[in-house]
């Protein structure tokens, strides 16, 4: 597992980020997402974090329990059901992630590509699951997309679990630019499987 100062530790916020960028760490739990556990290979933390894709990110976890929980799970940890089906606050549990987007992850010239709008939905909605019932996988994901997201942008992607149902968990997300304005909203659902992770990867 990751040593504690390791997922603490808050880089530097590029000085002309948005202000609503600068002002996320007073409003939640710094987590180095790329020490979670090894990321060669991801999608998001491998092949696009580079100066043409995704150009930063800042990934925060709505309390200290939250994060603890979803340390647990990303290293493979069981961690008992949580009470997020119980709870009234859905912002203390939010999952909230800045992404810095470059010009180069477009579909249409100048466009976000879709598929990487449901990319990132599906990153900060699983983290909120895993944060809930452990490891679990995407069973579904419903988007609406409402807005053209242009390049380059900073965008705000939030998560959080509407309710548990046993190994099932409801994830709520949107995309949004940080002042209200919202790009996507989707709804997914997690599953944690009966057997771990680890043993379906050592089976296939």
């Amino acid at each position: 597992m990751a040593e504690q100062e390791d997922v603490v530790e808050l880089p530097k916020i590029p000085a002309d980020a948005p202000q609503w960028v600068q002002n996320l760490p007073s409003n939640g739990r710094f987590v180095d997402r790329t020490k979670l556990y090894d990321i060669t290979g991801h999608l998001l933390f491998d092949s696009l974090l580079n100066s043409n894709g995704i150009q930063h990110f800042y990934y925060f976890m709505g309390t200290e329990k939250q994060a603890e929980r979803a340390l647990k799970a990303f290293n493979g940890l069981s961690t008992s059901p949580s009470d997020s089906h119980d709870t009234t606050n859905h912002l203390d549990a939010e999952v909230r992630v800045a992404f810095h987007l470059g010009p180069g992850i477009c579909g249409h010239k100048g466009i976000v590509h879709g598929g990487l709008t449901a990319t990132m939905i599906d990153e900060v909605s699983g983290a909120a699951a895993f944060s809930s019932i452990g490891p679990c996988f995407t069973a579904n994901l419903n988007i609406n997309y409402k807005l053209p997201l242009l390049t380059p942008a900073w965008v705000l992607v939030r998560a959080h679990v509407d309710h548990v149902d046993g190994r099932k968990a409801y994830i709520h997300s949107s995309v949004e630019n940080g002042e209200g304005g919202v790009y996507a909203q989707a709804i997914a659902l997690f599953i944690k499987p009966k057997v771990s992770v680890q043993n379906t990867l050592e089976q296939n």
